[in-house]
């Protein structure tokens, strides 16, 4: 939606990470017809909806990997404990 705000995106991908199989429509060429390079990303979305609610939205790379580093405390997982209080006191 338009209203979308992308709060982060992970960037600096090695050539380890690739483009998921169903964005490929052959071999030659991908879904949104974008460089690859461009596609291998993850963002951390949030959108407020118009009946007063929201959304929290993230992308999978290595995101519930990020949470358990230093024992919890660092910047995903404080972003994620302030969107769940957000949501929950809302």
């Amino acid at each position: 939606p338009e209203n979308t705000v992308i709060l982060a995106s992970s960037e600096n991908h090695d050539d380890s990470f690739v483009l998921v199989p169903e964005e490929h429509l052959t071999h030659i060429t991908n879904w949104p017809g974008k460089p690859t390079e461009q596609l291998i990303r993850a963002d951390l979305a949030y959108i407020e909806t118009e009946t007063g609610g929201a959304i929290f939205s993230t992308g999978s790379i290595t995101f519930c990997g990020s949470l358990p580093v230093n024992n919890f405390q660092n910047n995903i997982s404080t972003l994620l404990d302030n969107v769940f209080h957000r949501f929950l006191t809302s």
